[in-house]
């Protein structure tokens, strides 16, 4: 039997990757100040860049929630419920040598499926409206294309831009150009997962027209990327949208399906789904490492500094506006005092009042402290897929353990033991209070 292929389908000379799809990323981060500069004007509102760190942040802790909604409005697949589904899931996850994601079904009128999440585990999620629309085949080129988003490192950033995938203007806008190359990298994944150029396009005329799709003509519709080519104002709809032309898509897979790269990937999938998951490949709980740590308070930081009143603004006092209008209407006032308290009353000597540094660290503090007692995880940790458990891992740390973990890390710090050990899976803190920082989650 021959064994599975540890080579990346995304890496090297063999990769999977459209032409020019990591170009077009660091263009889009490149060109995106500009972008931002030109919807400002646009929309006639100036975005600053701390405005784009509050959306970043708001987006990151809504994706972080995306498990929980699921969990409480969504229909979970597995083995006893949808059990064709998850069967799928599982082979084309083994294919990719990637760990089976979690399966939903959601009540989701405007999106057949998507792959969800900024780190393991992700989500798999289909639409209710559309899932028995399926045949197996279509299913395994739909599901093959979301683990390819996954496999790809895609829905890292893709939930942040819409974490339901419903498409939205602005970020067609700012980031179409990128999101259409990977979505043809993502339908070379999905055929070689399926196994079957007709199945792919099947898949793509019912995710593009519904129940309808299945009578089209996909011959006569394919040719209408004729009339596309002729006229080349015709394609600049596409340029505003975050997904390809149906008709491109079709025609991109026709030229893939001729490429040796298409057999060389079926085999070795094919390879992969004979062999299950080694123990290695399977994402454990484990303790979390300093990069994980380092990007989790890099968040917290940015959310404080957004919201805490010591991120700059200011607290303007003046005098009361009845206490002026008694003024100006006394004869006996001089007329120098009713200058100065006019000028105040304008605004133009008001004081500014800011909140000191040691404000700032308290309120930090605040929500550390809170935020772990109540929930494990702050926004920083959310993002970062890591949270604050007990030395056993046995369930919430409370309001004393928490205190008691920073406290520890203040007093690690202030006796210099912390600072060497950094980059300590566990640190000193964390035995002294009896927690740990974990990253993964535990698979159910």
């Amino acid at each position: 039997m021959q064994a599975p292929t540890t080579t990346s389908p995304f890496r090297g000379p063999e990769s999977l990757r459209v032409r020019g799809e990591s170009r077009t990323f660091w263009g889009t981060l490149a060109s995106l100040p500009i972008t931002i500069v030109v919807l400002g004007w646009i929309f006639q509102h100036q975005i600053t860049w701390q405005q784009l760190g509050l959306l970043l942040v708001v987006a990151m802790v809504y994706v972080s929630f995306a498990r929980g909604r699921l969990l409480g409005g969504g229909l979970r697949v597995h083995e006893g419920q949808f059990g064709h589904i998850y069967a799928v899931v599982e082979e084309c996850a083994r294919m990719l040598r990637l760990p089976t994601p979690h399966v939903f079904v959601r009540d989701d009128p405007f999106v057949p499926v998507v792959g969800i999440g900024t780190g393991d585990p992700y989500a798999i999620v289909f639409s209710a409206q559309y899932v028995e629309h399926f045949a197996d085949d279509e299913l395994r080129f739909l599901i093959g294309r979301e683990l390819g988003h996954i496999a790809a490192g895609n829905t890292k950033y893709t939930s942040l831009l819409s974490s339901n995938g419903r498409e939205n203007g602005v970020i067609a806008i700012a980031f179409g150009a990128w999101l259409r190359k990977i979505d043809y990298t993502a339908d070379r994944v999905g055929l070689v997962c399926c196994g079957s150029l007709e199945a792919a396009q099947r898949a793509i005329a019912v995710t593009s027209f519904h129940a309808i799709g299945r009578k089209i003509d996909l011959g006569a519709f394919a040719e209408q990327l004729k009339e596309l080519r002729a006229e080349p104002s015709l394609r600049l709809g596409e340029w505003t949208a975050s997904t390809p032309y149906a008709t491109n898509r079709v025609a991109a897979l026709h030229r893939f399906a001729r490429d040796p790269l298409y057999l060389l990937w079926s085999h070795r999938f094919a390879a992969n789904a004979r062999q299950p998951l080694a123990p290695g490949e399977q994402r454990e709980t484990v303790h979390a490492g300093f990069w994980r740590r380092a990007w989790a308070l890099a968040i917290d930081l940015m959310v404080i500094q957004v919201l805490a009143p010591a991120a700059g603004s200011l607290v303007r006092v003046g005098p009361d506006p009845a206490a002026v209008k008694a003024l100006n209407a006394d004869p006996t006032a001089p007329a120098a005092v009713k200058n100065v308290v006019a000028t105040f009353a304008n605004g133009h000597g008001s004081v500014a009042i800011g909140i000191d540094n040691g404000l700032l660290m308290l309120a930090f503090l605040l929500y550390v402290v809170l935020l772990v007692a109540l929930i494990g995880q702050t926004f920083g940790m959310m993002v970062s897929d890591v949270r604050v458990v007990d030395a056993d891992r046995s369930g919430r740390v409370g309001i004393g353990r928490a205190l008691a973990r920073y406290f520890s890390l203040f007093l690690s710090l202030i006796g210099i033991v912390g600072w060497f050990s950094l980059f300590r899976h566990v640190q000193p803190f964390e035995r002294w209070s009896h927690t740990r920082l974990v990253s993964g989650a535990v698979r159910s």
